[in-house]
């Protein structure tokens, strides 16, 4: 283990419990400062290739070599700046101690991507020096900045969204650090986790950021929560079982009995689920209780349509069902 990985980890160790809005800001600026040295310490190799390039003159080889540069800047690019969903990685609501430690592993094992690429341009320099296989070693480098990209890649994709992609690596005659890495748990967990939101936590939802502004708990088995950006309104909808959607308040008069199908917009919608719930709302004018009939439509597009009777007034909303991976969640 060279130093720098060797101090990825004693970092990591330093971290305290991976709980708390403050513990998981430092375990984000940790993972900040660690990508920052790696892409120093990968500029330090391209300022190599530079110099190896400067060395081959008018050589056809040149543009070859040229092309590596491009492949090394990519990585380094990606090293210096936050990926999409990075943001939600670490302040998700269900973060877990052994998903920042897989991450930490990645981090440290990465480190040793530059030793690779060292000995692949050592091996360049004296290609050039020899005047003999310049083309093989050209194809060395370049199969593995390929490999390191694509890594960075599918660790990319794990933050962003919290699972282990499928796409194949190039076959390479070691382990991958993509070996650190396993899926995250099942989503009905994470669905648990997301029933304790609260009043005034945040939650991001493509590319916008919404404030819990009221919550809606059916007998405590299933969920909904106001988000509002401004005067932007959605619902966001937790259970039952497994369910989760996102939804807009339509104008739609509610049947009284609830029926068993309806149409809305030239779509039509099958109840999948109803009846009678005991209803808790929290807000900003503070704490009430009530009684609600309920029930929830499929649609044959696939969207999803909510009918709410309070018997004061009742409520319709509109939407689709998403994946836990499509929302970020901020705690207060």
């Amino acid at each position: 283990m060279d130093s720098l990985q060797q101090r990825i980890i004693e970092i990591a160790l330093q971290l305290p419990e991976y709980t708390g809005y403050a513990a998981k800001e430092r375990r984000r600026d940790v993972d900040r400062h660690l990508r920052r040295q790696l892409a120093q310490k990968y500029d330090a190799q391209r300022l190599r290739l530079a110099r190896l390039q400067q060395k081959v003159g008018l050589d056809p080889s040149v543009v070859e070599i040229e092309k590596l540069d491009q492949k090394l800047s990519r990585l380094i690019g990606q090293l210096q700046s936050a990926p999409r969903g990075y943001a939600g990685w670490f302040d998700s609501a269900l973060i877990q101690e052994d998903d920042l430690d897989q991450l930490t592993k990645f981090d440290a094992d990465l480190a040793s991507g530059v030793m690779r690429l060292a000995e692949k341009l050592d091996q360049l320099a004296s290609a050039i020096r020899a005047q003999a296989k310049i083309a093989d070693a050209i194809d060395a480098c370049a199969e593995t900045l390929d490999t390191l990209n694509a890594e960075f890649d599918q660790r990319d994709e794990f933050v962003a969204q919290g699972k282990k992609p499928s796409v194949e690596l190039p076959r390479v005659p070691r382990t991958s650090p993509l070996d650190a890495l396993t899926a995250k748990p099942t989503p009905s967990r994470d669905l648990i986790a997301i029933t304790n939101l609260k009043v005034n936590d945040a939650v991001s939802f493509e590319g916008t950021d919404y404030i819990v502004a009221g919550k809606m708990s059916f007998d405590g088995k299933f969920f909904a929560f106001l988000l509002q950006d401004g005067a932007r309104k959605k619902w966001l909808r937790v259970g039952p079982a497994d369910h989760l959607a996102v939804c807009d308040e339509i104008k739609l008069r509610v049947p009284n009995p609830l029926p068993d199908s309806i149409e809305y917009e030239k779509q039509s919608f099958t109840r999948a689920d109803a009846g009678k719930s005991s209803v808790n709302v929290e807000g900003a004018g503070g704490a009430k209780r009530g009684a609600v009939n309920f029930a929830r439509y499929s649609g044959d597009a696939g969207g999803a349509l909510w009918l709410e009777d309070f018997g004061a007034e009742a409520r319709a909303m509109l939407g689709a069902e998403i994946q836990v991976t499509d929302l970020q969640v901020y705690r207060r």
